[in-house]
């Protein structure tokens, strides 16, 4: 077996869920406040967590609660945009949220979050210095990074004997009409530029150019369909998705739900994920936020924490608590090797960005375009079918 490949990998996980909906849009606070202990109520505080499906440990939130006498409650979103959505509609209704670096950029500039006070956490120290100081909060005034890993490829081992180790796997042909792809546009730009031979972050017109044709092509030539990470989950899981990208975290859990499930890291690196938190601007339970953010910085926790969702935690001092299963696969805390060929997402310029979006489009708008003309034909095909 490859030693970056995993078909089963067994653990206990005990993770939820709690669907949200959007309410009435409303602004946000210019001012900053500081944390008013006189206005609180005597009621016990409720802190409310914005946050991806399945991310956190139970047991390791529920021991929060009881230290804390904090009541913990979790909304969830599918994808990046819909969280900035939740947060625009329902700006005080959140004290933390869990986001992406490039995401938390647009929070910071649209000042839809907090700057973090370091004295109410006294265990910031322990994080590791490799996932501070990244672009999208140089200074970590903003932010305080949770969990991080490599974007990968996961595929059905029971209808691909042996893929490439490439990212060009995803436009083999044998895989025609069973290849996903993730609906973010930089993971889905990372992929594509790796695959010509690029830098994952380059800001090349030409590069950017060459990558949407590629990604343009997997939708013409393969019929490839770009959906949310919870899509590509369920569609893998029954087996109608051959091969897809995902994350390390997601890949993890899958492979321990389907025994057919396998994953790599491709030969030409991979582009790393960081998610952070962030406290909004108008969140009502600030102080309880930065006890919860100082409770994951504890080594034990974080540990505790990261063996379960078998996801591998930003804080440099977890090593002796992981678990020895977690610490052999290579794809979650990587070697230095593998590290040095995986790379965060850059600074984009502006240009950069709207060559990206306009890539998107033109995507979505062949996407649409053929899924069009498919429901053309089946109508046709049925009329001659019901034809005297």
């Amino acid at each position: 077996m490859d030693h970056l490949e995993f078909s089963s990998l067994k653990h206990a996980a005990t993770m939820f869920a709690i669907a949200t909906a959007c309410a009435v849009l409303s602004g946000c606070g210019q001012k900053e406040e500081p944390i008013d202990q006189a206005s609180r109520s005597d009621a016990s505080p409720i802190l409310t967590i914005l946050t991806w499906d399945e991310y956190f440990s139970l047991e390791v939130v529920g021991e929060f609660e009881r230290e804390h006498g904090i009541e913990v409650r979790f909304e969830t979103f599918n994808n990046l945009d819909e969280m900035e959505a939740l947060l625009r509609s329902r700006p005080s209704d959140f004290d933390l949220i869990l986001t992406s670096s490039g995401k938390m950029a647009d929070l910071i500039s649209l000042q839809f979050v907090r700057p973090i006070q370091k004295d109410l956490i006294p265990l910031f120290g322990n994080l590791d210095r490799r996932f501070l100081g990244l672009s999208g909060d140089p200074g970590n005034d903003y932010s305080i990074p949770y969990m991080w890993g490599p974007t990968l490829i996961a595929y059905r081992s029971d209808k691909i004997e042996k893929p490439e180790k490439s990212w060009k796997s995803l436009w083999d042909e044998r895989y025609r009409g069973h290849i996903l792809m993730l609906d973010e546009t930089f993971d889905a730009y990372s992929i594509a530029l790796l695959a010509l031979g690029h830098d994952l972050n380059s800001q090349d017109p030409e590069h950017l150019e060459q990558a949407t044709k590629m990604l343009m092509d997997q939708v013409e030539r393969l019929g490839t369909r770009f959906v949310d990470i919870f899509e590509a989950r369920d569609k893998l899981l029954s087996g109608d998705c051959w091969i897809t990208m995902t994350y390390s975290s997601d890949a993890a859990v899958l492979a321990d739900k389907e025994e057919n499930i396998a994953y790599f890291i491709p030969n030409e690196g991979a582009s790393l994920w960081l998610d952070s938190f962030v406290i909004p601007r108008e969140s009502k339970n600030v102080r309880e936020a930065h006890l919860f953010l100082d409770y994951f910085c504890r080594p034990e926790v974080a540990a505790a924490n990261s063996n379960e969702l078998w996801s591998a935690s930003a804080n440099r001092e977890v090593r002796p608590h992981i678990s020895g299963e977690i610490l052999a696969d290579p794809t979650i805390y990587l070697s230095d090797e593998v590290l040095s060929r995986c790379h965060f997402e850059a600074q984009s310029s502006p240009e950069r960005q709207l060559r990206i979006n306009q890539g998107f489009k033109k995507l979505f708008d062949l996407i649409r375009e053929t899924e069009d003309i498919s429901k053309a034909g089946l109508k046709t095909e049925k009329e001659k079918k019901d034809a005297p």
